[in-house]
């Protein structure tokens, strides 16, 4: 009788499911975390790319203001209008040459036209600095349709200043040109600013410039990246495209976007990175994974039936602890039981959920960054009100400390004082800089400030406890406030503050249509104003702290007599 054939042993009827089920976890979630990883370091190059090219739009931004500056100073020069007129190219010289020497860029050229577009004079760059250039070597921009605007008198939504690349020149310049009035509002001509595309493609690391048709304009590295079909033929205001290149054996990554100057596309900027350093940390990575995962594997085939039921609780715990995680609480920290695997995965788990938590709150400070410097240049369209929002912050945290206000909270206070003027973005300057009593229409605008600038920052999270202090900040004690009425203790104290320390700032600072208060002058009108426009607690803890507040003040708001006098 033959002997039945050998069954396997019962070891391995255990091992052999465990192994199996390893192999295909190991295999799935190294194809899933190399996935992963490759997905993040996409992500991360997109993020870059996009970074590079946010800072390349406001290096933009930052040229056109100046050229803007430039020609407003150019066009505005008392004088020229009537030298214009009189077709003094000695004249000209006389009051172009110094603007074109204080003039940053190098190669800035300034041109004057005539009511026809003929060039009177065009000064320009030369070894001995700003001199006027042979009239024979100026393109003829009678035909450009920006040009001819201006001399014809007209203008568009963005008002009478056109700008135009002109292909024409050599090098290629990107021209601003406006016109020139005089004193009675009549138009003697007009006046081209052009910069080279090249000296602002200089400016701008990785950056290509392209015109409408695709053609090249400028680049600061060596070589220019291909311009895709389709960026020329569908790319928007507003949107990028993606793309990816090897030039030499090296991987480029590529943001196309458009060039808009004065809200209307002149062309496309492509910002150029190189990639080998993330395509490098991935394969790495994939081959750490690989060797991870392979010593688990040995590791759990070895010591998994022993270890099984001691492996499931700290699990659960730690399975626990990543969904709290996944759902927001960057605070939830898995328990370390032990110094084995799962204790490792474990600490590992609370190291990366300490990094993410690093991450957004940086993340969370950069965007807060962003929006304050909005603020501040909100401020800064009025120059009464520059640093307002500085001053009022350091006051409320001043008045904060006194009434015993403290973490979070304070930190609330501290954001929405900086923000709290944010909504003045959509009040028109008029508005804002208007020297006299506002209108019934004016201040219905100015009144809506609050509702803007919370409308604005409802989206961000972490402003969350901050947009109370938006929003009310012009509520009174006495409820005649707006935009709610809000009564008595319906107003949140750091709202309170705030309206407190804002009013107060306001006194101490000058305006156009009034002289600004002495620090002691300022303190008694808010003790006047106690239980009507302010909180009495609130007016008793400004006066027991008045004397740090007296002390920024004077440190804060420079130039005004009364204040370095009080």
């Amino acid at each position: 009788m033959e002997a039945p054939p050998m069954r396997l042993p019962l070891r391995v009827k255990i091992i052999l499911p465990f192994a199996v089920l390893l192999v295909f976890t190991g295999l799935v979630g190294s194809g899933l975390a190399t996935s992963r990883i490759t997905t993040e370091a996409a992500a991360e190059s997109d993020a870059s790319l996009l970074h590079a090219s946010l800072l390349a739009h406001q290096q933009l931004a930052q040229v056109e203001a100046e050229r803007m500056a430039e020609l407003r100073a150019a066009s505005d020069t008392i004088g020229v209008a009537e030298a214009l007129q009189a077709g003094s190219a000695a004249a000209l010289n006389a009051f172009l040459i110094p603007i074109a020497a204080n003039a940053a860029p190098a190669g800035l050229t300034v041109e004057a036209l005539s009511l026809r577009g003929r060039p009177l004079v065009r000064i320009g760059p030369t070894p001995d600095g700003p001199q006027p250039l042979p009239l024979a070597s100026a393109p003829d921009l009678t035909e450009v349709a920006q040009v001819r605007s201006v001399l014809d008198d007209r203008a568009d939504a963005m008002g009478d200043r056109f700008v135009f690349i002109d292909a024409t020149a050599r090098p290629v310049t990107i021209d601003w040109v406006g016109p020139v009035r005089t004193a009675g509002g009549r138009l003697a001509g007009a006046v081209v600013v052009a910069q080279p595309v090249d000296e602002i493609a200089a400016l701008i690391p990785g950056a290509a410039f392209f015109a409408l048709d695709g053609s090249r304009l400028a680049a600061s590295q060596s070589w220019t990246p291909a311009l895709p079909a389709d960026v020329v033929s569908g790319l928007s205001a507003g949107t990028t495209l993606r793309a990816d290149e090897t030039i030499d054996g090296h991987r480029y990554g590529e943001l196309f976007s458009q060039w808009t100057v004065r809200a209307a596309p002149i062309g496309y900027l492509a910002v150029v990175q190189n990639q080998d350093g993330p395509a490098a940390v991935v394969t790495e990575l994939r081959l750490l994974f690989t060797i991870l995962f392979a010593a688990a594997a040995l590791l759990v085939l070895v010591v998994g039936t022993v270890l099984s039921s001691l492996i499931t609780r700290p699990v659960e715990r730690l399975v626990e602890a990543m969904r709290a995680v996944s759902g927001g609480d960057l605070r939830r920290r898995a328990a370390v039981g032990s110094g084995d695997e799962i204790g490792y995965l474990a600490q590992a788990f609370n190291e990366m959920t300490a990094a993410l938590a690093q991450k957004t709150a940086a993340l969370e400070e950069t965007t807060f960054a962003s929006v304050e410097a909005l603020a501040q240049a909100i401020d800064a369209r009025d120059p009464s009100t520059y640093g307002h929002s500085q001053r009022v912050a350091a006051f409320s945290l001043e008045l904060a400390d006194e009434m015993g206000v403290t973490g979070e909270v304070r930190e609330a206070l501290r954001r929405a004082a900086l923000l709290h003027d944010i909504g003045k973005i959509g009040v028109e300057d008029r508005v804002l800089r208007k020297p006299g009593p506002l209108s019934a229409q004016e201040g219905a605008d100015m009144r809506a400030h609050p509702r803007i600038g919370h409308q604005m920052l409802k989206g961000l999270p972490f402003l969350q406890a901050s947009l109370p202090g938006i929003l009310h900040h012009h509520e009174r004690w006495d409820g005649e406030g707006y935009p709610h009425g809000l009564r008595g203790d319906r107003i949140p104290l750091p709202v309170r503050i705030l309206t407190l320390v804002d009013a107060f700032d306001a006194m101490i600072s000058e305006r156009s249509y009034r002289r600004s208060l002495e620090l002691e002058e300022a303190a008694q009108a808010i003790v006047r104003e106690a239980g009507t426009q302010f909180d009495p607690d609130v007016v008793s803890a400004f006066t027991r702290r008045k004397g740090a507040i007296f002390r920024l003040a004077r440190s804060m708001v420079r130039g005004q007599s009364n204040l370095e006098a009080a």
